[in-house]
């Protein structure tokens, strides 16, 4: 025995419905507003990815060149314990040339971002204490780093010395130093 609803009933009723149905819509709404605005931001970063790797394959032969210029030239160690105590030799024979201070001088282990770049190259480094003539040591500077050698300057530290008791200004220069060498598969 159904009971038959009053006009008022049937208009809650109806309103119920009304707010279940908006609020239903509401949601919907909101989900596929979400997931539009994610869905254009991976469309843009899909695009600026499209932009850069355009790039790259635009300048694909510039890198392929110094890829060949890389592996024509770079040097190759068997040991890099050899070379990391001929680099920090290289740098007292230079040093003694341009009559420059050691003050102090230490082989660096190897340093954690070379494990990374494994596949790309070997390095070793040494940090080295110096002290000289201004101008002197920048030009030493200068001279040291360059593509031809496969070292850079990792690190550098340059102080006037105000205790000198020379006439011209002396520095303090604390510098480490890399040099790169063919990765292992490349022996």
């Amino acid at each position: 025995m159904a009971l038959a609803l009053t006009q008022r009933e049937r208009k809650l009723l109806a309103a119920c419905i009304s707010a279940l149905l908006l609020m239903a819509t509401f949601i919907i709404l909101k989900q596929f507003l979400d997931r539009r605005t994610a869905v254009l931001a991976r469309i843009t970063a899909l695009e600026a990815e499209k932009r850069e790797n355009d790039g790259y394959l635009a300048d694909r032969e510039f890198w392929e060149k110094r890829a060949a210029w890389l592996s024509q030239n770079m040097p190759v160690t068997e040991s890099l314990g050899t070379a990391q105590a001929q680099l920090l030799e290289e740098i007292q024979n230079v040093a003694l040339d341009y009559q420059l201070q050691v003050q102090k001088q230490q082989l660096l282990p190897d340093a954690a971002d070379s494990k990374q770049n494994a596949a790309v190259y070997r390095e070793v480094a040494v940090e080295v204490r110096l002290r000289g003539d201004q101008t002197t040591v920048l030009g030493w500077l200068a001279s040291l780093q360059s593509p031809e050698k496969f070292q850079a300057i990792k690190q550098l530290e340059l102080e006037i010395d105000s205790k000198a008791k020379e006439k011209t200004p002396q520095v303090l220069c604390n510098l480490v130093l890399a040099r790169w060498f063919k990765p292992e598969a490349g022996l």
